[in-house]
């Protein structure tokens, strides 16, 4: 299996760059600057200033991340010490508790209890115009319905929306329109997918993104999505200790703070999913598991040209 994993590893660039003629039948449009670009302008542009900021979500764009946790507030608590941040929790009644990461006043993360003993799993929501729509795009182009249409039409409708590898996102129409990003928050969004062309081909077709190469001789090859010219996300070859595709968000801190951040989690009981590795958009990841067996990633801040999306 490792051995498979590896030489999928070695050959993905390949493997895209024979595909892309098929992808862009999707909307998979060339980029007008040269692939490995990116890797350049993260030298050339200075990074966020070390503070939370608030920005636009624009359709087709990551709005909100939920934990689903056996244990909520302990998980949101991991997360808000991490991030140097808060956590409120609020009573719903007979719908439970919700807890809020906060990190400078500003939310970056809501936690909930899992349902029907699932696994603590992470729930990344992006706002699109049409939520039935959406679904039956995702279901004829080879993806499936998870969750099926609910919710209020142009108020707070949403469904969950599955590609051929496995890996969901929820799509909701209405909602928050504003989203963290930069050091102390989840300021990135990765697919760590089993079939990264098929991946592609996927997420391209349903939300009109388009994707670039991104080449990188320091880390694995991946792709950049774009969502009118706007980075929002990236895919990754998962390893062979990930059994899964799945969409997981980046814990963004500055590049001095990382190696501390990774160890703090340690501490506080976390272990080692993927060990701290080169990132060809954020210089350094580590997947860790938190008690509650929830996955995340810890990263180095994007550039401000790729935080801006």
């Amino acid at each position: 299996m490792q051995n498979s994993r590896k030489n999928g590893d070695n050959t993905l660039a390949d493997a895209l760059s024979r595909r892309l003629e098929l992808l862009t039948t999707t909307r998979l449009a060339p980029i007008d600057f040269e692939a490995g670009s990116v890797s350049r302008l993260r030298k050339a542009v200075p990074r966020c200033a070390n503070r939370v900021r608030s920005v636009p979500v624009h359709p087709g764009t990551m709005s909100w991340h939920e934990m689903h946790s056996p244990f909520p507030e302990e998980s949101a608590a991991f997360l808000a010490e991490l991030l140097d941040g808060d956590v409120a929790t609020a009573d719903h009644g007979g719908g439970g508790c919700y807890s809020t990461v906060l990190c400078d006043g500003l939310h970056v993360a809501g936690a909930l209890h899992t349902t029907h003993n699932r696994a603590a799993a992470w729930n990344t929501f992006v706002r699109v115009p049409n939520v039935d729509h959406l679904c039956s795009i995702a279901q004829a182009r080879g993806g499936s319905v998870r969750v099926e249409p609910s919710g209020i039409l142009g108020l707070d409708r949403r469904a969950v929306i599955c590609d051929p590898t496995g890996a969901s996102l929820t799509i909701i129409a209405g909602g928050d329109d504003r989203r963290t990003v930069g050091a102390g928050a989840l300021g990135w969004d990765e697919l760590r997918s089993i079939d990264p062309v098929e991946s592609v081909r996927f997420w391209c077709s349903v939300f009109e993104w388009t994707a670039m190469p991104i080449l990188d001789a320091r880390a694995a090859q991946g792709m950049l999505f774009l969502n009118g010219g706007r980075a929002v996300a990236s895919v990754q070859q998962a390893t062979a200790s990930e059994p899964r595709s799945r969409w997981l968000p980046i814990a963004t801190v500055r590049g001095e703070h990382f190696d501390a951040a990774v160890r703090k989690s340690i501490r506080s009981g976390a272990r080692i999913g993927v060990a701290p590795t080169a990132h060809s958009l954020l210089e350094r990841v580590a997947i860790i598991i938190e008690p509650s067996g929830l996955e995340l990633v810890v990263g180095i801040e994007p550039t401000t040209a790729i935080a801006a999306a």
